[in-house]
């Protein structure tokens, strides 16, 4: 879709959205599919908002690095020496070189194609035969350090840099996921996943458990049946889909949860949204985390983060039973690949166009509110 045309978009999507769920519809196909809208999604959305890309357990140790494009800017997610998480640009200040790739440990970055190096803070430390360039100052050509903060184990970047504190707004979730103690928790296991649909196809998917009947009928609906989930009354940029166990049991697991999970909690899980698109699930015992790397309208990377905390692992087969994790979370993907690859073969066609919303899937109708309106600030 053109750009000119994006203001008109906005205008059928409000037409659409804003109206109390139960009457309202869903975002307009082209949202789904439109390279124009997709575009603004990481001009106004994207790059204005925090936005996850990792977890700081993927970086214990001074010089662990690993990278991340966001909304089209190379990021190297590096911890200091002084064991503060950073956020560089991967960019060389001299003639646009990556200066790192994939992960690893360094203790500078150096451009493979004219050996700038930087150190771990982005400083400029040395630039070989530039001594007869007119005022050339190391000072002036430091990578740019993008904002960044630590929420929960974490890493959110954000980067226009005008965003306000992340953890004053997610104080209501911090509170209430204290007991788990994320920010000490290990991965276990990472799932990776190409895939050929809209990222927002994914978030739809992942905020509503209406469908557990017919695309997980073994796997999750038995135990955790979609009609009988809620979405919590909207308190902030998130959402939060509550899946009660049937018959209100306690949930099986695979670990053993931490002192001081509630009991509440260990007869269900939760799945959360903090807007646009930190996705995660909690469980009694582990967290679940899908990263998304995102590269085109109907193009993404996605990884699941398997965590679970170090106290829980300390049982004889903790190696098995990361490994039934693994599977597990690999199977239930896949059959929600079915239904977003469906969904979005679906979407290209003429004949789609905004669908009707149950009242099931409040936690969709809460995010698209909020994301029309940072489309709407242009």
């Amino acid at each position: 879709m053109p750009s000119k045309n994006i203001e008109e978009a906005l205008l059928a999507g409000q037409a659409s959205v804003l109206k109390p769920l139960a009457e309202a519809s869903t975002l307009p196909p082209e949202f789904y599919t439109s390279s124009g809208i997709f575009e603004a999604e990481m001009e106004r959305v994207m790059r204005r908002n925090w936005y996850s890309v990792g977890h700081v357990a993927e970086i214990p140790n001074p010089g662990d690095y690993f990278r991340f494009d966001l909304a089209g800017e190379p990021l190297v997610i590096v911890r200091g020496r002084d064991g503060a998480v950073r956020a560089l640009s991967a960019v060389c200040r001299h003639r646009w070189m990556m200066v790192a790739e994939g992960a690893g440990n360094a203790g500078t970055f150096s451009c493979p194609y004219h050996k700038w190096t930087y150190a771990l803070d982005g400083s400029l430390m040395a630039a070989p035969l530039m001594d007869k360039a007119a005022d050339f100052d190391r000072k002036n050509c430091s990578l740019p350090n993008f904002g960044c903060e630590v929420w929960q184990g974490i890493i959110f970047v954000n980067l226009d840099g005008k965003a306000a504190p992340l953890a004053p707004q997610l104080q209501p979730l911090a509170e209430e996921l204290a007991p788990w103690k994320m920010d000490e928790m290990e991965i276990v296991g990472r799932v990776e996943f190409d895939q050929a649909f809209n990222w927002k196809t994914l978030v739809d998917n992942f905020m509503e458990a209406y469908h557990h009947f017919a695309i997980h009928p073994e796997t999750f609906e038995r135990d955790y049946p979609g009609a009988d989930t809620s979405v919590d009354t909207a308190a902030g940029a998130y959402a939060v889909l509550r899946i009660p166990h049937r018959g209100d049991e306690l949930s099986a697991t695979l670990f053993p949860p931490l002192d001081g999970i509630p009991d509440k909690a260990r007869r269900g899980f939760s799945v959360f949204n903090v807007f646009p698109a930190h996705i995660f699930a909690v469980l009694a015992d582990s967290l679940i985390y899908y990263r998304m790397e995102l590269k085109s309208v109907e193009e993404f990377k996605l990884t699941a983060y398997l965590l679970v905390h170090p106290k829980s692992l300390d049982v004889p087969d903790a190696e098995v039973l990361k490994d039934i994790f693994r599977q597990a979370t690999f199977a239930i993907h896949m059959e929600d690949i079915a239904a977003c690859e469906g969904t979005q073969k679906g979407l290209r066609s003429r004949t789609a166009g905004p669908a009707r919303l149950s009242h099931l899937e409040a936690a969709i109708h809460q995010h698209q509110i909020w994301l029309l309106d940072q489309l709407a600030r242009g």
